[in-house]
């Protein structure tokens, strides 16, 4: 968790740094100056490209430790992408990213049940469960967990089983932090919804499909 917390650093950077305008230069440009400030190990400086409401969240002492790289590797980014969050309701948050042709939707705002990317799949799971759509449930499971399983068992379990309430409890508790900063990779996602918590995803090919929330 060390390492994420460090990467979660950069993120928060580009949403201060870039708002509605942003380009990949400037995101570069403060990443840079950023690295700088970690190979200086001056921690005022680092506080200055984080949120305050994050602060607590970034692990200092790995890094600005000496043998730390995070100076370097913050200082020369392989790439970058800045994204956004586009709100569409209070409870429906969009991802757009920035292209050459300016800001785009990363994935299709109409589509109601969609899992072409974490957030999508995770706002899936929460409309699916309000709505009792447990065929689109079973979708949302890893391929793993499907075996054996049926849209009634999941019916059973969300209304009746002794988990219910508190499988309800953790998808409100979802979906009031749906448009939290995700952190992805090719195969896995996670949305922090604090005290620890996490929600984690895994792709299944061109969709993500929802571990645990």
């Amino acid at each position: 968790m060390k390492t994420r917390s460090a990467l979660a650093l950069v993120v928060v950077l580009a949403l201060a740094e870039l708002g509605c305008g942003g380009q990949a230069r400037a995101l570069v440009r403060s990443t840079g100056d950023l690295g700088t400030a970690v190979r200086r190990g001056d921690r005022e400086a680092v506080d200055e490209g984080v949120l305050p409401a994050m602060r607590s969240r970034v692990d200092y002492e790995v890094l600005l430790e000496e043998e730390s790289d995070w100076g370097e590797r913050l200082g020369k980014p392989t790439g970058a992408r800045p994204e956004g969050v586009i709100y569409l309701s209070r409870d429906e948050a969009v991802d757009v990213v920035w292209t050459d042709e300016g800001w785009r939707f990363a994935s299709d705002p109409t589509v109601y049940f969609g899992q072409s990317t974490p957030r999508e799949a995770l706002r899936s799971l929460v409309r699916a469960s309000r709505e009792e759509r447990w065929d689109v449930m079973l979708n949302l499971a890893p391929r793993r967990y499907r075996m054996g399983l049926s849209a009634e068992d999941l019916r059973v379990a969300w209304t009746e089983g002794p988990q219910a309430e508190a499988l309800q409890e953790s998808r409100d508790h979802l979906a009031d932090r749906l448009a939290g900063t995700i952190r992805a990779d090719a195969h896995q996602a996670l949305l922090d919804l604090g005290d620890g918590d996490y929600a984690r995803l895994e792709r299944e090919k061109d969709r993500w499909v929802v571990v645990d929330f």
